[in-house]
Parts: structure tokens; sequence; C-alpha cells
């Protein structure tokens, strides 16, 4: 058991976790310990996620949960550095407020898991996400249900949607383009290094494109 589901057990609050997602955590998120970050996750439902990061990261870090349910506002918390914000993840003009002035560490969608809910909370996010910072969407399992907007191969589909960043990842190398690649390219820049892609969560990481410099050596014969 990791260190990160410890306090996940014992948080003040309850939450709701697939178990080999503290393993993703400890890979991506344990980098950034040793110093105050901003931390955001949408999805707050009873809190205990909440209690988790503050337990987890540096004392001093800023944790804030968004959730669209006012009743999450009312949850009360020991640590002073959480934060709540009642919103609603679809609405462009929700991320307009929220992220005006803002510079973004880790964030995590736990939020409403529909299609459209999980394009345009990344849309929205990235720009605003510090360089060497990472973006997580959980339960990306919703990308192959109907009720939520996806299906295999779906063109809307988060899962879909993320592969498209493959060919960013790839976009030098190119002898062909289409309105997908260069639209993404553009939300992207030169900053996205790498997608990862586990059952049921992808990882964005914003580290800044990696110099393909080619190294030949004459060998030692």
């Amino acid at each position: 058991m990791t260190e990160l589901e410890q306090f996940f057990y014992n948080a003040d609050h309850s939450s709701d976790k697939w178990q080999p997602y503290f393993n993703v955590y400890d890979r991506h998120i344990s980098q950034y310990r040793n110093r105050p970050i901003t931390l955001i996750e949408v999805g707050i439902y009873k809190g205990g996620s909440l209690d988790m990061w503050a337990e987890y990261l540096h004392k001093d870090s800023k944790i804030i949960g968004i959730d669209i349910d006012p009743e999450c506002a009312k949850i009360a918390y020991k640590y002073p550095n959480v934060q709540v914000v009642i919103g609603d993840q679809s609405s462009h003009a929700f991320w307009d407020v929220f992220l005006k002035d803002k510079t973004i560490d880790v964030f995590v969608d736990d939020g409403g898991h529909f299609m459209h809910q999980q394009v345009i909370t990344f849309q929205k996010v990235w720009p605003h996400l510090n360089m060497g910072g990472t973006f997580i969407c959980e339960d990306t399992h919703t990308s192959y249900w109907a009720i939520t907007g996806g299906a295999l191969n779906h063109k809307d589909s988060f899962i879909e949607y993320s592969k498209n960043y493959i060919d960013v990842l790839h976009y030098d190398w190119k002898q062909q383009t289409n309105h997908i690649l260069e639209n993404n390219k553009e939300l992207v820049k030169d900053t996205l290094t790498s997608v990862h892609f586990y059952d049921s969560i992808v990882v964005f990481e914003k580290f800044g494109k990696a110099n393909m410099r080619r190294i030949v050596t004459d060998g030692k014969q």
C-alpha cells in the first residue's frame, strides 16, 4: 500500500477511488511533494480526497476542490490550505472566471465523467497549467459508455480525444495534416511532453517538447 493510499483510508471524510489509481498518483505526483504547489481537483464527493491531498503534499500547498453540488461548500476541513469552489465544469463561463490569474501545478478531473465535461475541462485548464505541471483525467472508462456520451472509437469520447495528442507529440514528423491535429497543436503548442494511458485514467505531462537531437557515435572499433 502506498503512503497516499494510507492517507486516503485515514481521511476525515469519505471518498471513492479505484485502487490502481494510487500507483499512478505516486508515479506522477510524488515529484511535487517537497515544495508548495497548487493542486485542483474537480469532484469533491464527501471531501475525503481533499483530506488526502492535504496530508500527502507540502503543508503550504494550495488545494482547491471544485464541485457543482452546493452541499460540498458546507464540508468543514481541518486544513487551512483547502478551499472549495462551487461551479459547473461544463461551463466555459465558469472556467473563464475561475482560471483568471491562476496557475496550476497538478489538476485532477474526477468530476462528472461526461465526454463534453472532460474535453472542455482539459481545453480550459491546459493553458493555465504551469510548465512542469501534470493533468490527470480519471474514470476514462466512461468513454466507452453511451450514457456518458461515449462508445468504442467514438470520435467525441475523451479517450479518442486524448489519442489525438499522440499525433501532436509527433507533429514535426508529419507529412500530412488535418484540422484536428492543427487545433490540438495550437492548444498545447510545444508544451506537451507525454501522454500516459492506464486503465480508466489518462495523464498529460507539461514539461516542454523534447529536443530530438540525433546522437551518432563512431564506436570503439
